[in-house]
């Protein structure tokens, strides 16, 4: 089977027009793509316009997007999915996460689509083989799950089904790369992929620690910001683990402080949202919020993003680019 080649893939059309949709129109309509939505809710176009409008600074100060304003003439809205898939040339799919909601939307857009374009899933947790299983040409699903807000967070991951093909693996990685994302490929379908599993796995103890009193939310929250954070902020949870047995690395974490390790794990919480678990996560976010809107707090999120993401931009991770492990001593010296 061959697939639409990459340079050919000019409309996307897009299935739901929420957070996640959103997101994704602002993203592709600053890479000059024309973009096709089909949400029936009320008041949808209005929105994701809204949404758009929204997200452009963000997308503008990161270079992402030329133009001083959003390109609304590219942006169409669909009577019926079956018009939308008509319309595109790649289809990514954002409605509810429910098995029985995406079952219809993914058979009619694959009963119209053309059999050479991929169907992409937003999906947070339903694997994609479980989604195949409604396609007539299942070759061409497979997940392209963000990360919120997707049109700064450059994470994309790329999941394949059982019947999924290798090129449309090496193709949608291709498109979200076009778009300036960072796909990372799954080798194994499961449930909540990888980065949810990682973040649940924090925030399942993060919630035990406040249900036990072991400290305020405003004080797990600084342990994320000022320890965790900088330090996972620049290299991932296996490097640090590597670089805390110092010359050593992780041969010696491991020959020293193994049963210590298993030990800490088997001592991690199991928390249950219960009523009096729930009561303590509305108070600790009352906290946390400094009596801001969750509107003020998201905006406050997006302009820090940016910067940051700037500076990893101008400082690029060093296992990329090896020659930038002496580019600290260099800045060192040029002070």
């Amino acid at each position: 089977m061959t697939l639409l080649a990459l340079e050919n893939i000019r409309v996307a059309g897009l299935a739901g027009a929420g957070s996640v949709g959103t997101a994704w129109a602002a993203l592709m309509l600053a890479k000059d793509m024309k973009v096709v939505v089909y949400d029936p809710s009320e008041g949808a176009a209005e929105r994701l316009r809204a949404g758009v409008e929204a997200a452009w600074p963000a997308l503008r100060a990161l270079g992402s997007a030329n133009q001083a304003h959003p390109p609304f003439e590219a942006l169409r809205f669909a009577a019926s999915l079956e018009d939308m898939a008509r319309q595109s040339d790649i289809v990514q799919e954002n409605v509810a996460e429910a098995l029985e909601v995406k079952r219809d939307v993914i058979a009619k857009i694959d009963s119209v689509l053309a059999s050479d374009r991929l169907i992409l899933s937003s999906s947070g947790g339903v694997p994609p083989s479980q989604l195949q299983a409604f396609c007539s040409h299942p070759e061409r699903l497979l997940l392209g799950h963000p990360f919120h807000p997707a049109y700064i967070v450059p994470l994309v991951e790329v999941v394949a089904g059982e019947k999924t093909l290798p090129a449309a693996v090496t193709l949608a990685r291709r498109f979200y790369e076009k778009l300036g994302k960072h796909p990372i490929t799954l080798q194994k379908e499961m449930t909540g992929h990888l980065s949810n599993r990682l973040q649940f796995a924090l925030l399942r103890e993060a919630i035990y620690c406040l249900s036990e009193g072991v400290a305020s939310a405003d004080d797990i929250d600084a342990a994320m910001r000022f320890g965790l954070g900088p330090r996972w902020a620049v290299m991932g949870p296996l490097m640090t683990f590597n670089l805390a047995g110092g010359d050593g690395g992780i041969e010696q974490i491991l020959a020293r402080f193994r049963t210590d390790v298993e030990g800490w794990w088997s001592s991690l919480g199991q928390p249950s949202l219960t009523p009096e678990v729930c009561d303590s996560l509305k108070a600790g976010a009352q906290l946390l919020r400094k009596g801001r809107s969750n509107a003020e707090w998201s905006a406050w999120r997006d302009r820090e993003l940016v910067d940051f993401l700037s500076y990893r931009n101008a400082h690029p991770y060093a296992g990329d680019d090896p020659a930038n492990l002496g580019a600290g001593a260099a800045r060192e010296v040029a002070r």
